[in-house]
């Protein structure tokens, strides 16, 4: 069709699109895509509700509350290695025992202090507190996982020598790098955990 006077261009019909072939091309390509980005978060995911598990075994009494902590652990862009299982869980797990402890949730984690520290031996070598500090986070976060063969030998003589000191700088480390919004509020639930209908403590009346 051809314009007149104020007409707006258009196309008579369609313009042709690509092939089939290339069309599923693109799809697949995509698709591959949004796999590979939302792989992390479907593992984390799956470790949380593994941890929440864990915990509420530990806590019978406390499983309503472990389980609405779900929202709560979503991993923080602190550091690389925080998609790595042990150390995703092992922070999962400290906030996990929190919450059912009833503390305070905002404070950084073992796990989130060693990523820091080690971040910041990217930049600059650990003096000795900070080194004896991030011995002692490892230690708590990762027992299973020792740094060396003879990882507590060190650690205890760092905590010999700079006790006091690592003591502030970890309640200093843990207050600087805490998660402002790590905090349950008021928990509304539909009485349904998993699609299950249950008897939860915070359910609407």
């Amino acid at each position: 069709m051809t314009p007149t006077g104020n007409t707006p261009r258009c196309w008579t019909s369609p313009p042709p699109g690509p092939p089939p072939a290339v069309l599923r091309r693109d799809a697949e390509t995509m698709i591959a895509a949004l796999t590979t980005q939302t792989a992390p978060v479907v593992a984390a995911m799956g470790w949380a509700e593994d941890e929440i598990a864990a915990a509420s075994r530990r806590h019978p009494g406390q499983a309503d509350t472990l389980y609405h902590t779900f929202a709560l652990l979503q991993p923080r862009a602190i550091g690389a290695g925080m998609g790595t299982a042990f150390v995703y869980r092992a922070h999962a797990r400290e906030l996990l025992e929190r919450a059912a402890a009833g503390t305070d949730l905002r404070p950084a984690s073992a796990a989130e202090l060693c990523l820091a520290l080690a971040e910041t031996s990217l930049r600059a070598p650990l003096h000795g507190p900070a080194t004896g500090l991030y011995l002692r986070a490892w230690q708590a976060a990762f027992p299973d996982h020792p740094l060396t063969a003879g990882h507590t030998g060190p650690l205890a003589s760092y905590e010999q020598l700079y006790r006091p000191r690592i003591d502030e700088l970890e309640a200093d480390l843990r207050h600087r790098l805490r998660d402002p919004g790590r905090q349950a509020g008021d928990i509304d639930c539909a009485g349904r955990h998993h699609g299950h209908r249950v008897a939860c403590r915070y359910a609407r009346h």
